[in-house]
């Protein structure tokens, strides 16, 4: 039980906080929009949980994992969204940015968040897990925080050093590795073929060791990825950034020429 509570907050916990702290880092500092981010968050897992037998339902049964995996999708293309906001002066308003930035929060802790209610609401009243459970609470979440702290650091530090863009790329490189590990759920019900492996560096590093996680959670590191993983990462990664690269490019070169 303490080993599985561990897990748990590595699998789901650590995506949220990776993402609040870049983020928070990215966007002013503003204590208020973190609270209402956790407040919101925690009423939309809520609705999500008491709906999930009827979202279930949609689709021919095949509900959750269409709204998992868009509720995923939208994330990245919020991110995308805030990237405009770096390009264009008129998507740059900061009341718009905080929208944006909490709707992905918001998003993730529902699709992530979810599940700890559903695992904590399935032992809670077994009282000889209740002691191991607690401790792998406290154990998995000071973890969790303690490296959460230490990106964020990083990324303020990045942000100082190389502007708004680094902290912006940190979170693009996230999202689209969230993205990536969502793929899986397309496979379960039969959308896409995943069956093809395009390398394995399992005797490298395994996703089952301590760095595979993490890494998994900062870059969708896979161990033995599907070419159609492989595929839909660099296109989600690379495409988005040639295009702001050009239009950043073309906007400096059109701004010269008025002056």
């Amino acid at each position: 039980m303490l080993i599985n509570t561990v897990i748990l907050f590595f699998r789901d916990a650590l995506p949220i906080l990776v993402l609040l702290a870049y983020l928070y880092a990215h966007l002013p500092t503003s204590q208020s929009w973190l609270l209402i981010c956790l407040v919101a968050s925690a009423i939309l897992s809520l609705i999500y949980i008491n709906q999930i037998h009827t979202i279930g339902q949609w689709f021919a049964g095949i509900g959750i994992e269409l709204s998992l995996w868009f509720s995923q999708l939208l994330v990245y293309l919020l991110a995308l969204v805030l990237a405009c906001g770096l390009t264009f002066p008129k998507w740059s308003n900061r009341c718009f940015t905080y929208w944006i930035a909490g709707l992905m929060v918001s998003l993730t802790i529902a699709s992530k968040g979810s599940n700890f209610i559903l695992y904590f609401n399935g032992y809670l009243n077994q009282s000889n897990v209740l002691q191991s459970m607690l401790l792998g609470t406290f154990l998995g979440l000071g973890i969790c925080l303690s490296l959460a702290i230490l990106l964020y650091l990083a990324a303020r530090w990045l942000k100082q050093r190389f502007g708004l863009w680094a902290t912006w790329l940190l979170v693009h490189i996230y999202v689209t590795g969230q993205l990536v590990n969502a793929l899986p759920l397309l496979v379960q019900i039969d959308l896409i073929n995943a069956s093809e492996t395009a390398w394995s560096s399992q005797s490298f590093l395994s996703n089952e060791f301590e760095f595979g996680h993490l890494f998994n959670v900062l870059f969708g590191y896979q161990a033995t990825p599907s070419i159609a993983q492989v595929i839909v990462y660099v296109c989600a990664l690379t495409l988005p950034l040639a295009a702001f690269y050009w239009l950043k490019l073309d906007s400096t070169t059109h701004s010269g020429n008025i002056q």
